[in-house]
């Protein structure tokens, strides 16, 4: 909790502070900036928005397909909690996987086994980073020419993004496919356990992991031999990245009321998504509106490429963190609610 709360203050700093440089770089006043929202055409903000849930929709979609899949009946609206946790909880920590313990805790609460919801939140982050993997390729094989118009800094975190989510799906793969990587990782650690004296404690996690293990065997070949089921979360991870890339279309569209670059727009923001991705900061605060000012800036002054990439994280990144934050506390209250009443029942 204390670790959430200093993260969630960080987040809220570099924000503010990412806020300020925004503006004194551009020119822009925040006077102006409110101005330009004022008369903005709410037809086109209203789809962006919609993006945002979406965004939250689609991975809850698949983690609900997933669990289903292994026999689990989870309902939508569970499945949008799991991804709302998820979502939250890596915005305001340095790592992109930062939220899959959340999202697991409340997995675990609604009876999902251990080996199923690891299995389940591997198998959607290895779909989810396949997704920014192919947005990324096809962005640089068909628009070359955008890419070589950021800046060297830009090229460098848009190039270790492309790198790291590589490697960080080859690794997924092999954790999903490789019984012999997680032994291996396992066994190192139970012989530090023992070597520092807690060979109780080695031997009690050496059981678990055994017993487990088997468990998650069967899952990883059960869900291994549905070529439709892969497809499918992949699908759904590709809406969910491409519904959040759509964010900065609309807003451009309600901003500016030009229809003509909006393609140059979304490419733009495919390589943003690429290049803050795996950058260690929370919810890529600051990167991403690095790489979205110089990259809107080839299509816009720097004064409007402003107004587009603070309004699109507005609603993108701040107002899907607040939905999501609401959603968690949400759960968590009526999961508490529901315990608490059964207890009372079983006085009785």
């Amino acid at each position: 909790m204390k670790k959430d709360l200093f993260w969630t203050i960080v987040t809220l700093i570099l924000s503010i502070l990412t806020m300020y440089i925004c503006f004194f770089k551009s020119g822009l006043s925040f006077q102006e900036f409110v101005e330009a929202i004022k008369h903005a055409n709410v037809l086109w903000l209203i789809p962006a928005v919609l993006c945002m849930f979406c965004f939250i929709w689609f991975e809850g979609h698949s983690l609900t397909l997933i669990s289903r899949s292994m026999g689990y009946p989870v309902q939508h609206r569970k499945g949008f909690l799991y991804a709302s946790a998820d979502i939250y909880f890596s915005s305001i920590t340095p790592s992109a996987t930062g939220g899959q313990p959340a999202s697991a805790y409340f997995m675990y609460i609604d009876g999902l086994p251990a080996e199923v919801v690891t299995a389940a939140l591997i198998l959607n982050l290895t779909m989810y980073t396949l997704a920014i993997i192919t947005l990324g390729l096809l962005s640089v094989l068909f628009f070359p020419s955008i890419f070589f118009q950021f800046p060297l800094s830009c090229k460098v975190m848009i190039l270790f993004g492309i790198v790291s989510m590589v490697l960080l799906t080859l690794s997924f793969i092999i954790l999903l496919k490789k019984k012999v990587v997680l032994l291996k990782i396992s066994s190192i650690i139970f012989y530090l356990l023992r070597k520092l004296h807690f060979k109780a404690l080695s031997a009690k996690l050496e059981t678990r992991f055994n017993a487990g293990m088997e468990k998650y065997n069967l899952v990883v070949e059960q869900i291994s031999g549905k070529t439709g089921l892969l497809s499918r979360i992949f699908f759904l991870n590709l809406l969910q990245r491409t519904s959040q890339i759509l964010v900065p279309v609309f807003v451009y569209f309600a901003l500016h009321g030009n229809y003509s670059n909006w393609l140059m727009i979304f490419v733009i923001q495919c390589y943003v998504v690429v290049g803050s991705n795996f950058i260690p900061m929370p919810g890529a605060v600051g990167i991403s509106e690095f790489i979205m000012f110089f990259g809107y800036s080839m299509l816009m002054d720097n004064s409007f490429a402003i107004e587009l990439a603070v309004a699109s994280r507005g609603i993108s990144f701040y107002t899907c963190s607040i939905v999501s934050l609401i959603t968690v506390i949400l759960g968590y209250i009526f999961i508490r609610f529901i315990k608490n009443r059964r207890k009372s029942e079983v006085r009785e």
